[in-house]
This record gives structure tokens, C-alpha cells and sequence, in this order.
């Protein structure tokens, strides 16, 4: 998905060159801009350019004179375009970031501060209060929640109710029927991809652990903790058939799932789209329910996504902030969930799908992972908790690999 790679990307960010020049974000000389210059991620598609096309017709209403020029940033191209911008000082006016990269951003002083824009919008206050938080430093605000994306549990409510099984609120619950749908359908109830590091977290935050908390200036890993050992070696136990080990649900269970070949696997909101792309006619047998904690209720889950941020070298921070409240205005941010299938960042928008209803629900209950510049560096270049999973399934010792997990937190989280 679009933010864990450009989670990916961010490592390679992280090394590039801070104190990169340019006005320290004060938004250029405010001229008005004859192009506006939009940098958006992947390769994108005919009907995303359609909805960017229809978000420039709405924008010039206020700002005849400017145009958009969209540019679409491949994802293995997004590190060498953002160190390139940053070396340069010819970067956009406006871009999106996935939200994990977003403090190295602001670490290399490559974002404008929209502090005072962001408080006389009264759109803000719809904001995901969470994910905005991700995109503030030092009390100033350098960037914008805009879509995120969060797990659930997909299962086959039809045999759910052909074997009398009710949503799981709880661990106990989530095995037994895990084993119920294995033991009557001979597929695996669950599946358990170990390259998955939102779902595993929420497991360690649903047994009211954590990966690393603030102690003073330095991230104190907290892996090595009963909680989370426990919630590892539950996570990796849930799914005894080792088809998914070194996967992760894209790779994995998610096209077994929507062929009949698995009762229940961890994906996002926007994995329908892909389920109907395998199996069309099959849409109505699916559901989602929340990720349970292990006693009870909502585990926290991890919220993945884009922000969008006016870039330090804009020549006019204002139109372009305009640009961004185009966007992400009500209208908008509806019309890009229902087509991207990710979650809006704003309180007052919902999917029209009620399928994807749930999601809406689940967002609500959404942490995010230790905010430093070394996240990336630990979630994807070093695939801490995958690769921990995955010598747990492996037969490895829950407690020693998870030591040895915690030990690279305390080093990759204070770079």
C-alpha cells in the first residue's frame, strides 16, 4: 500500500542531506503563481486524474490565474524526487507524503509552516486530532491529514452463519473460531501473514503493550515486556499452516481469501476493491470486524496514510495552502475515499459503501508508532517485527526473539 512504501522511501530520505537551504518555510515571496506544481504519489490512474482534474476546476474558482500541473511520482522514484527537491530547492508547491515520512521531513526542515493557515481554516477542526499530531513539531504544524487506512478482521460471514459463529470480542473467541472454520471448511480459519507490521502492533497495543515510549529525549523499547512477548507468540500461534509465513496479506492470504481458501484475514478498507477484482461475484459473503484486545473491546490500530504539505519552497504558501483545503474539503475527501477506498481524515466524512461502514468506526480507536525519524528505518528497512514474527513461526523463542527486537528498537528509534 501506498504508505508502507513510502515508509520504505523514507529511509532513504532519512539520509539524505538536512539543512538543505532554501527559506526555512516562510512560503517565498507570496507572488501569485502561474502553475501550481502537485506532486503526487504512484503512477496514478485514469479516474484519479479525473478527480485532481474536477479539484483544479474547483480551485481556480478562487484563483483564475493559477494553474495545476499534477506530477505523479512513482513509488521507486520517491526518495531520489524528495532528496533531489531538497538538494535543488526546486521541489513542488504541494505534495503528498505517506504520514510515516513526515517527522523526517520536518527534521530536514523540508516543510512549510502552516501553523497559522491550518488555524484560520475551519475545516481543521475536523481533522483526525491523532494523525494531526504526527504532522506538528516544537508546537507548529508542517502538514495535513488526508486519507489514512486501517486494519480489520475480513471474514466469510456466510459460513460464520452456516457454523453459528459469532463476530470474536476477544482473543479466546478469535481462536475458537478460527478453529471451528478450519475443523468444518479444511482451510485455515485465519491467515496469519508474518510480514505485517500494523496488524502485529495492534495485537501488542491490544494487550496493552508497546513498542517504544518517550522517556526523556530517547525511545526506551519496550518489546522485551511481558505484554508484548505475549502478544507475539499469540499472533504467531494463530495460524498453524505456515502458508503465510514471510508474507504479507497482499502477497499473501488476501487472494486466498477471496477464493474460498481461508475464513479470515487482517486488511484494510481498500482491499475490497481488490477482493471484487478476484472474485466479483462473491462481494456479498464478505465482512469485517475489529481487531479484538485480548479481554475485550477495540484493539488500537495502527493508522497508515497520506498527509499533504506545502513544500518549503513554494513562491506563495497561501494559494498553495488554498489548494490543499480544495482538496480536502467535504465534497472531495468523499469522493477520494469512496474511490481509493481509504479513510478520510475528517470527522465528517464516510464511505457511501456500508460495507466499508465498519472502518469508519475502527479509525476512531487509532494510535501511531513511536513519531520518530528511525521508524522507518525499523518498520521497513529493517523489518524489525516481521522479521521477529517470523522466527517466532518459525519455531523461535518468543521471548528471546522479541529481546533481540527490542534491542534494535532502542538503537534504529534514536538515530
Amino acid at each position: 500500500m501506498k504508505y508502507i512504501k513510502m515508509a520504505a522511501a523514507a529511509a532513504a530520505i532519512a539520509l539524505a542531506a538536512s539543512a538543505c537551504g532554501g527559506d526555512g518555510g516562510d512560503g517565498g515571496n507570496e507572488k501569485v503563481p502561474a502553475e501550481l506544481e502537485v506532486w503526487m504519489m504512484g503512477e496514478g490512474t485514469p479516474e484519479q486524474t479525473k478527480f485532481l482534474d474536477d479539484v483544479e476546476t474547483e480551485f481556480k474558482k478562487d484563483h483564475p490565474e493559477t494553474d495545476v500541473k499534477i506530477k505523479y511520482v512513482p513509488w521507486p522514484q520517491v526518495a531520489t524526487q524528495f532528496q533531489k527537491a531538497a538538494a535543488s530547492g526546486e521541489g513542488p508547491d504541494v505534495t503528498e507524503l505517506g504520514n510515516t515520512d513526515v517527522q523526517s521531513h520536518i527534521e530536514q526542515g523540508n516543510l512549510a509552516d502552516i501553523t497559522d493557515l491550518l488555524g484560520d481554516w475551519a475545516d481543521g477542526k475536523t481533522l483526525n486530532k491523532t494523525a494531526l499530531e504526527n504532522d506538528q513539531a516544537d508546537g507548529k504544524t508542517y502538514a495535513v491529514p488526508w486519507y489514512g487506512g486501517v486494519r480489520g478482521v475480513w471474514y466469510r460471514q456466510d459460513w460464520f452463519k452456516e457454523l453459528d459463529i459469532a463476530t470474536p470480542k476477544n482473543w479466546a473467541e478469535l481462536t475458537a473460531a478460527a478453529k471451528k472454520v478450519e475443523d468444518e471448511k479444511d482451510v485455515p480459519g485465519i491467515g496469519v501473514a508474518s510480514d505485517h507490521t500494523n496488524a502485529i502492533i495492534s495485537f501488542i497495543w491490544g494487550n496493552g503493550g508497546e513498542v517504544a515510549v518517550k522517556e526523556g529525549e530517547k525511545w526506551t523499547g519496550k518489546l522485551d515486556q511481558p505484554q508484548a512477548i505475549e502478544a507475539a507468540e499469540y499472533y504467531a500461534g494463530l495460524d498453524d499452516s505456515g502458508k503465510y509465513v514471510g508474507k504479507n496479506e497482499l502477497e499473501g492470504p488476501q487472494r486466498d481469501f477471496a477464493l474460498g481458501k481461508v475464513g479470515m484475514y487482517f486488511d484494510g478498507s481498500w482491499a475490497l476493491k481488490q477482493l471484487k477484482e478476484i472474485s466479483p461475484d462473491d462481494a456479498d459473503k464478505w465482512a469485517v470486524f475489529p481487531i479484538p484486545a485480548k479481554s475485550g473491546g477495540n484493539a488500537p490500530v495502527m493508522a497508515g496514510g497520506s498527509d499533504v504539505a506545502v513544500w518549503r519552497d513554494t513562491t506563495n504558501k497561501k494559494v498553495s495552502f488554498d489548494y490543499i483545503k480544495v482538496l480536502n474539503n467535504a465534497k472531495n475527501a468523499k469522493a477520494w475515499a469512496d474511490y481509493s477506498g481509504f479513510s478520510s481524515m475528517r470527522s465528517d466524512v464516510s464511505f457511501s459503501d456500508p460495507k466499508l461502514a465498519i472502518f469508519t468506526d475502527i479509525a476512531k480507536n487509532t494510535k501511531f508508532p513511536p513519531m520518530t525519524a528511525g521508524w522507518a528505518e525499523f518498520e521497513q528497512a529493517k523489518k524489525v517485527l516481521p522479521n521477529t514474527l517470523k522466527a517466532i513461526m518459525q519455531g523461535g523463542d518468543a521471548a528471546a526473539e522479541m529481546k533481540k527486537a527490542n534491542e534494535q528498537a532502542n538503537t534504529l528509534l534514536n538515530p
